[in-house]
């Protein structure tokens, strides 16, 4: 109901520090460390009614008077989402990504487009491989202008677990688990990964942690299928 909300907070976490070269080695890895929030967002109360859809006409015309009012573009792709009109959204979060300028808004405008896609793109869009790699592209560039983005580096991860690329799932997960907790879900991917490569000590302590967050969430599909990977582990 409030994904946009959530979209936004996760993305203001963005670390505004100098960048690095997107080409340098992914493998290298800083001391990753949360930032304080450049602003605050408040966030609904618990079981209140969703607010109205934004009038968006007053940042239409402030687009049309100045299409390059970056500030405008960020509402306006932030009202967007709270419409629930994700192709337009994505296409305003991918013109901020590449906009040159005074643009405080490129790598958040990535991680926007990139949780659009993961989150709200069915896995039966004919479009959604080709976003997905879109999403990839435009996350690799925000990271190497904010390598310490533990944020970015989670959407990296779940973007490279959709696309397969395994390996780089693991690393950037593992970089967001060293500030934050990834969830189950992510926690039994990971799993299974190890479990592909053999490490069954570093699968099992996935499934470990796993298995106490699925318990709390009272998710017993997650459950049964932990305790089916445990099994395997002989755990």
């Amino acid at each position: 109901m409030y994904r946009f909300l959530l979209i936004i907070t996760v993305g203001i976490l963005l670390f505004m520090t100098a960048g690095c070269n997107p080409d340098d080695d992914e493998n290298a890895e800083p001391d990753y460390r949360l930032a304080v929030p450049p602003a605050e967002v408040t966030m609904p109360e618990e079981d209140s009614d969703p607010a109205p859809p934004p009038d968006l006409t007053g940042f239409e015309a402030a687009l049309e008077a100045d299409p390059d009012d970056t500030s405008a573009r960020f509402s306006y792709m932030t009202g967007l989402m709270r419409s629930g009109r994700i192709d337009e959204s994505l296409e305003q979060a991918r013109i901020l990504a590449v906009a040159e300028g005074d643009n405080p808004f490129r790598s958040i405008a990535s991680l926007n487009f990139a949780n659009m896609v993961l989150d709200e793109v069915p896995d039966d869009d004919p479009e959604r491989e080709d976003l997905l790699s879109e999403a990839m592209d435009l996350m690799w560039t925000a990271l190497g202008w904010e390598p310490e983005s533990i944020p970015g580096h989670l959407a990296y991860g779940r973007l490279a677990l959709e696309t397969g690329d395994n390996e780089k799932a693991l690393h950037h997960l593992s970089i967001a688990l060293t500030v934050m907790e990834i969830g189950y879900e992510l926690r039994i991917n990971m799993a299974e990964i190890f479990i592909e490569r053999e490490d069954f000590e570093k699968a099992g302590a996935h499934l470990e942690v796993a298995g106490e967050l699925a318990e709390e969430a009272e998710d017993s599909e997650a459950m049964s299928l932990i305790l089916e990977l445990k099994s395997a582990l002989n755990m």
